[in-house]
């Protein structure tokens, strides 16, 4: 049990590495199916098998591609959810259109609903930014009134966006609850 967590352990540190290889020793006692899973709950797509198989190659080892994509397979069924898109589409990371048919299409509207939200964030993020900055600025003994004045004018624009994007956020989540109940609720019927 404790090699299977190591090499699903490896394997999920790699993937966010954004290394594509493993080493000779998952190589050697890696139990495919759930080098394959760990992939497919990831959702990376299936050419991260060729991935594998040239890692290990470098060895000398033969990787199991049915096993592999048995895994592989197993792990896509727990990621395409509505709830996983909506995590993915939340943190801003890619989706690599791996999911099938019915789940796949329930996957994307939540996935696009979500990386709306996280737009949204993304911008308030940049706005509190600009605030942060606008009042050290203000706050700085050597700024001059006058400019101070222009400062305090543009960090009421600013406000006035952050509301109107806090106001967004709220209409986006929203949607992207409204749609992910739906998905859910769609597939639950099939």
């Amino acid at each position: 049990m404790r090699l299977v967590l190591s090499i699903g352990l490896f394997v999920g540190l790699a993937f966010l590495a954004g290394c594509a290889t493993l080493s000779k020793s998952p190589c050697q006692t890696g139990d495919w199916q759930q080098i394959g899973f760990g992939d497919g709950a990831s959702g990376a797509d299936s050419s991260r098998f060729a991935d594998h198989q040239k890692a290990c190659s470098e060895h000398g080892i033969t990787v199991d591609r049915a096993q592999s994509m048995q895994g592989y397979n197993r792990g896509l069924r727990q990621y395409c959810t509505p709830a996983k898109a909506a995590e993915v589409g939340l943190d801003g990371r890619s989706y690599r259109n791996v999911c099938q048919g019915e789940e796949g299409i329930s996957f994307q509207r939540v996935y696009i609903a979500a990386k709306q939200v996280h737009e949204v964030d993304q911008e308030i993020q940049s706005i509190q930014n600009e605030i942060e900055q606008i009042t050290k600025k203000i706050a700085d003994p050597a700024t001059s009134q006058k400019e101070r004045e222009k400062l305090a004018r543009d960090l009421n624009w600013l406000n006035f966006d952050l509301n109107r994007e806090y106001r967004a956020r709220s209409q986006e989540e929203r949607e992207l609850r409204n749609i992910q109940a739906q998905e859910e609720a769609r597939l639950a019927r099939l």
